[in-house]
């Protein structure tokens, strides 16, 4: 079995909602208290609770870990945000392809689990109408802001995207409900490991990963430019298994661009399949 570290921000109100059914159906122990983080112990399993600094800026957490021990993968719990806000519930990967604007180190991306985040996305699409919540959607992010963990995988979960949806019971009670099924090993996936290059913010082909044609790390978004060999090395490289294939939107991308993906996928034997 994997064991995880759950964490929990007090400052996020969607972090405070799934911390409390946490605390109602497991009554973890307080095994230590580490400055600002209170460390609880749950079977095999920790949750980490950050008393109050907000979720994207808790990098400490890769020290706490290192010092608890037996930690395998680590699941953020986190309010949703975005510029045009709609409801929906998101997952996937934490890192900064350039500036740490929020959160993180600059030019570091953490260490994804893609057959993580991907079974997450699945479970989350398929229970939301069973919790009254068809009106959310589902999507797998790229990846984005803090903290930056290098050494363990990290996964966030996030319910958006305004505070009348961060307060939402039923998606506290989803969230809770697809961590407890990753705690006891019931969603699990073994797809091919994939990883997005010039795609769109929220991924747009959900439908390929819900039928299981990939569990999909590391996202390079199309905003983000030039896009280099060292980013595309970093997306390959900074994941648990080791993607044999890249989707990349190839209209997002002219001349010596893609001549650079080509040629850095070919060196990585990574292939190179094209979206238009």
């Amino acid at each position: 079995m994997v064991n995880y570290a759950l964490v929990f921000s007090m400052v996020d109100p969607v972090s405070r909602g799934v911390w409390q059914l946490f605390l109602n159906n497991h009554r973890p122990g307080l095994t230590r208290t580490i400055g600002d983080y209170e460390v609880y112990r749950a079977g095999d399993n920790v949750a980490i609770r950050a008393l109050g600094k907000d979720i994207v800026y808790l990098d400490e957490v890769e020290d706490i870990i290192n010092e608890v021990g037996g930690i395998d993968e680590l699941v953020f719990i986190s309010r949703h945000a975005m510029q045009n806000p709609r409801p929906m519930f998101t997952t996937h990967v934490t890192g900064n392809w350039g500036a740490a604007e929020l959160g993180g180190r600059p030019g570091v991306v953490s260490l994804a689990n893609p057959h993580t985040i991907t079974a997450i996305f699945r479970e989350l699409c398929r229970l939301r109408g069973e919790f009254g919540l068809e009106s959310f959607e589902c999507h797998v992010e790229a990846t984005h802001h803090g903290p930056t963990i290098t050494l363990k995988p990290v996964t966030f979960i996030e319910q958006g995207s305004t505070e009348r949806d961060w307060g939402v019971e039923r998606g506290w009670e989803l969230l809770f409900t697809v961590v407890e099924e990753l705690l006891e090993g019931k969603i699990t996936s073994n797809a091919e490991p994939a990883i997005s290059i010039g795609d769109l913010h929220y991924i747009t082909f959900s439908e390929r990963l819900l039928r299981g044609e990939a569990d999909l790390g590391h996202s390079i978004p199309k905003y983000i430019r030039p896009v280099t060999e060292d980013m595309i090395v970093k997306a390959v490289t900074m994941m648990t298994h080791r993607p044999v294939k890249a989707y990349v939107n190839w209209k997002s991308f002219k001349g010596d661009e893609r001549r650079v993906i080509v040629d850095v996928l070919n060196k990585l034997n990574v292939k190179l399949i094209k979206r238009e």
